[in-house]
């Protein structure tokens, strides 16, 4: 292995040079190591996997075990129901009406950035 000074003092050619030469030894524990690791982090990602997908199913079994039924908002009126369903409408409305005008600001910025460039 070549030391800093050794590589400071070489022309540019003979980097180049030695860049394309493609025969670089690799110490023989270096590429057991590689190997070892590589094995063993498969094995963790194959065990992993199985474990992963019992939990989301015992998650899901779970809350579907723990719901009722029977729905928890529920309105004898129909105008009042009506009027609830207007009132969420309305806010939902007002949210995205929101969001369009920041991004109509933010388009309007970007504009006047990209027009100075």
């Amino acid at each position: 292995m070549r030391k800093l000074d050794e590589i400071s003092r070489l022309s540019a050619s003979d980097l180049e040079r030695i860049s394309l030469d493609e025969k670089i030894p690799v110490p023989e524990e270096l590429a057991s190591r590689i190997d070892s690791v590589t094995r063993s982090q498969s094995r963790h990602i194959l065990w992993s996997i199985p474990v992963a997908a019992a939990l989301a199913a015992l998650v899901a079994v779970g809350i579907g075990l723990t719901r009722d039924s029977e729905p928890a908002d529920t309105f004898d009126d129909p105008y009042l129901a009506y009027a609830q369903v207007e009132a969420v409408f309305a806010k939902i409305s007002d949210t995205v009406a929101y969001g369009a005008g920041k991004i109509e600001d933010t388009e309007t910025r970007i504009d006047k950035i990209s027009y100075w460039k």
